[in-house]
């Protein structure tokens, strides 16, 4: 639009809403004198400006500078912009329910998810120990390793049960930390199991949000 049309337009607006010229400068915080020259069509408003009418006259900042048939219809979406559905994926099974709090059975179950990042398999947690790095229900994805450094986090096979903990090595066992202060540690010793194995590292999650969950966070966990 020109200068003019744009005045008029605002003029426009600011009449419909039953402004004064005197009260519209007051909330766009220019002078009288300014918007009279705006909608005069002797000055066009600066980008702050129009950024203010658009919240008064509550409409898109592009309302007060274009007129709807000149603003053209994205046909194409640009490049940069990349669908998730077109984003690397790959399946991987999931091997079970990994406990947050107590261990759980984590036999294979035959199922498989799609995961956005390289990995070779997915767990989902149950249980709140982790919080709140990893929180009931993520789906955690896991690179197979050998073994992990001091202290990291990593799903460890007990025969056949799996938990997702901070791992900490002994002569005799291992010592699986939790995040979560709520959690004693667990010791375990090699005596007392047929197999421990370290499965993998975590390499990523996926969380879908639920509100009583992210409550819990912002209050903390004790």
């Amino acid at each position: 639009m020109t200068p003019k049309e744009i005045g008029e337009m605002i003029k426009a607006r600011r009449l419909s809403r039953g402004l004064t010229q005197a009260q519209l400068a007051s909330r766009i915080n220019v002078s009288e004198s300014a918007v009279a020259m705006y909608e005069a069509g002797r000055r066009k408003p600066k980008d702050h400006v129009v950024e203010a009418l658009a919240d008064v006259f509550n409409v898109p900042k592009l309302a007060i500078l274009y007129r709807e048939d000149e603003l053209e219809p994205i046909t194409s979406t640009p490049k940069n912009v990349i669908p998730i559905s077109d984003l690397h994926q790959q399946k991987v099974p999931m091997i079970g329910e990994v406990a947050g709090g107590e261990p759980i059975y984590g036999e294979e179950i035959g199922l498989f998810v799609n995961a956005p990042i390289e990995c070779d398999a997915a767990v989902t947690i149950k249980g709140d120990s982790m919080a709140p790095n990893y929180l009931p229900e993520d789906i955690v994805y896991i690179k197979c390793v050998p073994d992990v450094p001091e202290g990291a986090v990593a799903v460890v096979f007990l025969d056949d049960e799996a938990v997702i903990k901070h791992v900490y090595k002994r002569k005799t066992g291992l010592t699986l930390w939790s995040d979560n202060p709520d959690y004693m540690p667990m010791q375990i010793e090699f005596e007392d199991y047929n197999r421990v194995r370290i499965f993998g590292v975590p390499v990523g999650y996926t969380r879908i949000f639920k509100p009583e969950i992210a409550s819990k966070i912002r209050k903390g966990f004790h």
